[in-house]
């Protein structure tokens, strides 16, 4: 501080002005080297993106891995349940991602994506309700880990399924910290007359009623209304299907164009661990149809469980962390 300031200052209010100097000098030089060293582990991602073959990743360790392994058992178990009532559910997503990047689970990943037509998505729905527990969550009113937690408890080691905006989940264990979680999504046949600008027209109406913060319930009488009035949908197969409606992909997703029928069917099995699952015919195209051509290639949330840290927001709020880190 110059002299002809400081002059007219009094001293116990120097000291205080000369501590305050001091830590936002501190400040400024840490920030300097955090920053520093965030453009050094840029450098270091872009180096291993340009020079490292995702496809080459280890396998998850740990806990992840467990409960990856444990899952892929739960849905080959889901599988054969379904299979007799002529359900014919297929790899999606990240799993079918996994499948063709990594031969498994993508090594972040913790959960399977499994994907149906509307009328086996219309099936299922029939068939949990009748046959096993189905959840009424119409009235939900509570967070969705702590909703899902109170329905499993509430029912051990029964088969509880529970319709949401995105999919129909399908749980089992004796509470959802160690329970099992299978996600089905309903895919749409699209109208032969139907364009793509149509399309993204139409589809930005259901975003734009979704992301609005409607309950569950506000949402589920849109749905079956646009389901019974649309004119995008198709009842009978067309040669286009795309993630319908009440699909995460749907409203959370770039729209990319339409799937292919016949790059969708039919099904067949890949290599899928050290097993195989069911996948569409042309897996490769339906990737692109969902990630773009660069679906290969390294995505933004590289080492990130992401159902397992949503869940993990509402164990720590009882007391019951999870530890699912790698390093």
């Amino acid at each position: 501080m110059s002299g002809i300031v400081t002059k007219f200052i009094p001293k116990p209010a120097k000291k205080s002005l000369k501590s305050l100097y001091a830590i936002i000098f501190r400040n400024k030089t840490r920030i300097k080297e955090q920053n520093k060293e965030i453009r050094a582990l840029k450098y270091q991602l872009e180096y291993l993106k340009r020079h490292f073959d995702i496809t080459q990743m280890k396998p998850a360790t740990g806990y992840l891995r467990e409960f990856q392994l444990k899952e892929l058992d739960f849905a080959q178990h889901i599988l054969s349940l379904l299979k007799p009532y002529g359900i014919t559910p297929f790899l999606d997503g990240g799993a079918l991602l996994g499948a063709c990047r990594h031969g498994g689970f993508v090594p972040w990943d913790d959960d399977i994506d499994l994907s149906v037509t509307r009328d086996q998505f219309n099936m299922l729905t029939d068939i949990a309700q009748k046959d096993f527990v189905w959840i009424d969550s119409t009235k939900k009113n509570c967070f969705s880990a702590k909703f899902y937690d109170m329905a499993i408890r509430e029912n051990p080691g029964k088969y509880v399924f529970i319709l949401t905006p995105f999919c129909l989940h399908l749980f089992q264990g004796t509470c959802l910290r160690d329970s099992m979680n299978l996600e089905f999504f309903p895919n749409d046949y699209v109208r032969e007359d139907v364009t793509e600008e149509q399309y993204a027209i139409y589809r930005d109406k259901i975003c734009n009623f979704v992301h609005r913060n409607y309950n569950w319930k506000d949402r589920f009488d849109f749905y079956k209304k646009e389901l019974k009035t649309n004119n995008i949908y198709s009842q009978e197969p067309t040669s286009r299907i795309t993630p319908g409606i009440g699909n995460w992909d749907l409203t959370e997703f770039k729209f990319r164009g339409f799937r292919a029928t016949k790059d969708l069917f039919p099904l067949k099995p890949i290599a899928f661990e050290k097993t195989s699952l069911p996948a569409p015919n042309n897996p490769q195209a339906i990737l692109e149809a969902s990630y773009g051509k660069n679906w290969m290639q390294f995505p933004s949330d590289v080492g990130t469980p992401h159902t397992l840290e949503e869940q993990n927001i509402y164990f720590k709020s009882i007391g019951d962390p999870i530890d699912y880190s790698e390093i």
